[in-house]
Formats: C-alpha cells, sequence, structure tokens
C-alpha cells in the first residue's frame, strides 16, 4: 500500500497506527552518530540517512536523525522525488484546510523522510514545523505530538524530546513510540539507569528489530561492545524476517547498524559487509559511505576513502566528514585540499544556526584535535556538558583540559567519562593520553595500546596521535 493510500484510509477513519508500527518508526532514532552520528539517531538513538556515524558514539555526537514515532504515516524508502510529490499534494490540502490535522501531520512525516535522506538538517526543521502546527489544530492526537518529540530528538533537543514524549506517554501509555523516544532522551542525557529501566518496560510489550537495536546501544555506552554487536546483528536478523511478512523495516539502516557497531568493536570485516549492505540498499546512505571511507582508512586504501568521503560530502557536507576528508588529505601531502576542507567545517561553525548545535560536540573535537584549544573553547564544552551530562560531555571537557595542559582537572573528568563504564576506543585514547601526561607511564601506555588494536574504531588522526605519545 503506497503512504498516500495509507493517509487516506486514516482520513475517512482517523485511525491510530498500529502500536508495533509506532514502535518500528521510533526506531529510526540514533544514531549515529561518532554520527554519529551519526545523522542517521539513530541512537542512536539511531537513524538511517543522516546517521552518519553516530549510531554507537557515547551519546549521538552527530547528526542522529530521530524517527516519526507514531506518525499517520510510516515512510517507506521512496526517493525524493516521489517525497516532493507527496508534500506538494498535501501541502496543497493543508493550504485548502488549514484545520487539516492529517495533512499537518502527514507533511512533518515526509520532511522527516526527506531530511532522512538528504542529511538537509532544514528539512528537519519544517518537519518540527508541521507537527507543531498538527499539534495546534489538534492538540489531542497523537500523531503530530509523537512526531513534534522524534524530531526534537533529531535537533538535538533532548530535553524537549524527553518533554514532549512524556506527556504524550502519561496520556496515553499505548504509545509505545512515545515510551521509545523517552527512553532514548534519557540516554542521550546522560540518564543511564532511568534509560535503561525504560528500555526494561518497552520490552515486556513489544519484541523485534526496534527493541533489539536500542538494546544494542544501551550495550554500547555502557561498554559491552561485542554485545552491541550481538544485538545489532540479532534487530538486522529479526528485521529481513519482518520484512518477510508484511512488515516495511529500513532494512538499509539495520545493515547499516551491524557495520557501526563492528567497526567500533573493531571488527573490520563484518563491518565491511554491513556498510556495503546498507549501501546496497540505499546507494546515498551517508553513514554507510563515511563507514566504509573509515574502514578504507584504517586499512590503508586511502584513495577509496578520500573518494568515499567526497561523495558523502556531496550529499551533505557535514562537518564530521569534512574534517576526515581533510585529515586524509593532510597526511597524503595535500595541504591546500585539507585547509579547504577545515575552512568549511569552521564555516558551518561561524553560521551558528541549527547546524551548530546538531553538530556541536563533533565541532568542539574537530577544534580540540585541529590546534584549537583555548579557554572559550573549554568553557563551550562545559557548557556543553551542563545541558548534557553525559559520557562524550565529559569526555569533551577532559580533552579540552587535556589540550591546555591542565592535567589534573582532565583526570578528573575523564573519570567521570567512564563512570558508567564506556569504553570506546576514542574515550580509551583520551584516557591514555590523559594518564602518561599525569605521569601515570603504565596505565596510559596500556590505554593506548588498547585503543590502537581497536583498528577502525579510532580515526587516522587519533591513531596518529596515538602511535606518536606511544613512540615518546
Amino acid at each position: 500500500m503506497t503512504a498516500t493510500s495509507e493517509i487516506s484510509r486514516d482520513r475517512k477513519g482517523l485511525r491510530r497506527p498500529r502500536a508495533i508500527g509506532i514502535l518500528v518508526a521510533a526506531v529510526l532514532v540514533v544514531g549515529l552518530t561518532y554520527v554519529a552520528a551519526a545523522v542517521r539517531p539513530v541512537s542512536p538513538s539511531v537513524a538511517p540517512a543522516g546517521h552518519a556515524s553516530t549510531i554507537g558514539s557515547p551519546a549521538g555526537d552527530a547528526g542522529t536523525l530521530g524517527a516519526p514515532a507514531g506518525a499517520a504515516v510510516e515512510p517507506g524508502p521512496g526517493s525524493i522525488e516521489q517525497i516532493d510529490q507527496s508534500i506538494k499534494a498535501w501541502a496543497a490540502n493543508l493550504a485548502a484546510e488549514p484545520r487539516d490535522f492529517i495533512s499537518a501531520t502527514s507533511l512533518a512525516t515526509l520532511y522527516y523522510a526527506r531530511g532522512r535522506l538528504s542529511g538537509d538538517l532544514s528539512d528537519q526543521q519544517r518537519a518540527l514545523e508541521s507537527a507543531r502546527t498538527a499539534v495546534r489544530i489538534a492538540p489531542t492526537e497523537p500523531g503530530g505530538r509523537a512526531l513534534e518529540a522524534a524530531i526534537l530528538y533529531t535537533l538535538h533537543d533532548f530535553s524537549g524530546a524527553l518533554a514532549a514524549a512524556a506527556a504524550l506517554y502519561r496520556d496515553d501509555p499505548s504509545q509505545l513510540g512515545a515510551l521509545a523516544t523517552m527512553a532514548d532522551a534519557k540516554l542521550e542525557l546522560g540518564r543511564i539507569d532511568d534509560a535503561r529501566s525504560d528500555f526494561g518496560k518497552l520490552a515486556t510489550l513489544a519484541s523485534g528489530s526496534a527493541v533489539d537495536v536500542r538494546f544494542a546501544r544501551l550495550a554500547f555506552v555502557t561498554g559491552k561492545a561485542d554485545e552491541a554487536l550481538r544485538l545489532a546483528t540479532s534487530a538486522r536478523d529479526a528485521a529481513l524476517t519482518e520484512a518477510t511478512t508484511g512488515g516495511t523495516p529500513d532494512l538499509g539502516f539495520f545493515e547499516y547498524a551491524v557495520g557501526e557497531y563492528a567497526r567500533l568493536a573493531g571488527d573490520s570485516v563484518t563491518a565491511r559487509s554491513g556498510y556495503a549492505a546498507a549501501i546496497a540498499a540505499r546507494d546515498t546512505d551517508i553513514g554507510a559511505i563515511v563507514g566504509l571511507a573509515r574502514i578504507d582508512a584504517n586499512e590503508g586504501r586511502t584513495a577509496a576513502a578520500v573518494a568515499g568521503l567526497r561523495k558523502a560530502a556531496a550529499i551533505a557536507p557535514q562537518p564530521e566528514t569534512l574534517g576526515l576528508l581533510g585529515d586524509l588529505l593532510a597526511a597524503s601531502g595535500d595541504a591546500a585540499g585539507a585547509k579547504a576542507q577545515y575552512e568549511t567545517v569552521r564555516f558551518i561553525e561561524r553560521l551558528g544556526e541549527i547546524g551548530s548545535t546538531v553538530f556541536d560536540r563533533v565541532l568542539l573535537r574537530f577544534e580540540l584535535d585541529h590546534g584549537g584549544a583555548s579557554d572559550a573553547l573549554l568553557a563551550r564544552a562545559r557548557a556543553s556538558l551542563a545541558g548534557r551530562p553525559d559520557t562524550t560531555g565529559h569526555d569533551a571537557v577532559a580533552w579540552a583540559l587535556y589540550r591546555l595542559g591542565r592535567y589534573d582537572e582532565a583526570a578528573a573528568e575523564i573519570t567521570a567519562a567512564a563512570a558508567d563504564g564506556a569504553a570506546d576506543a576514542r574515550l580509551t585514547f583520551h584516557r591514555g593520553a590523559i594518564a602518561l601526561a599525569h605521569g601515570d607511564a603504565v596505565a596510559g601506555r596500556a590505554a593506548l595500546e588498547r585503543a590502537l588494536a581497536s583498528g577502525p574504531a579510532l580515526d587516522p588522526i587519533e591513531h596518529a596521535e596515538a602511535e606518536r605519545l606511544l613512540g615518546q
């Protein structure tokens, strides 16, 4: 059945979506993002087509695109052209009848789906405006409210997403998508125990790919990388089964999730396979393209990695992609090319609009790893942590303090970063560097060696610095 015919049925009977359908839609959050990340989140919180590389990051760094939990329409894979045609139709309906909440909800869903494919955050802003229009027209209808919560999550307003989802779930406990968004937002806000409780409640009410992939993320952010990969694989297998029994899971996303968790666990073979399958499902999948480039870079296939990153940047010039591309160009002797990429990253930062909010921690880390340490940057890191007291927030503050030579304070912050059990390669690298600077050579060298053993879980610039520190 097409999206249009499905909405038409809703228009006639104002039918609520099936609970399991809502949950499957809601799973597209994450990221991905060190997408993280990804703008896929996922997570991320996991999400397709903008998941970038966020999915396994300790707290969905970049572009974690949320999904329309509880939307009146579950978008199919489609194309941007098909979505644009539907947007025109529903926009005309809403213009003709400004009180038509079905059209407003459908527009929000379509803009959200378009943003997933394009990686364009302005589509997510349009989706939020449309969702809020639907809520103003019909404040008791769950579709617009669930969309608003999920899109706020996409735009990294995790507190706003949590408040909106919690209010909907309180009013209607059958809204499993709202429960899922609540749990996702709590995870991003560093409320691990609360998120775990909500995920447990979710698991008693539903099962399958949407549940397994969430538990994969929970496992990863609490230091269980192998368990995260196992659960992501289980989610992918469940999605394949669901697709044969009338379901419409985004199979490319679940393949991406396997690839990303495999990369973060240091399993290049499984990661390459997962990314390739995701790209086969949708050849503009930014997260999978960037992930595959990371694998290529780690294996010395620099030309292939550069080509992949250029392709991803052409689809959507996200800061992490551009930074990675610049690093590879610099390492291969193309100083001018690297400078151009770095300048574009800083241009995105100077714009000060939604991109600088969604990518705030990616931009912080970029500056810290490219000679930009300053008291002002430390203040930005502290402000980010205050708004979102999670693992990556503490890590950013610790890394800023390290770059500024304030090693005692850095050691305290990096310990706080690992308080929930997080042990990803980047955090381990930072712990090693800080321990060495703090005078603990044994612990520092051991941590750096563990980080390097994770292979593609570290980016090339991080590999180079870790190796340099070990060689001192």
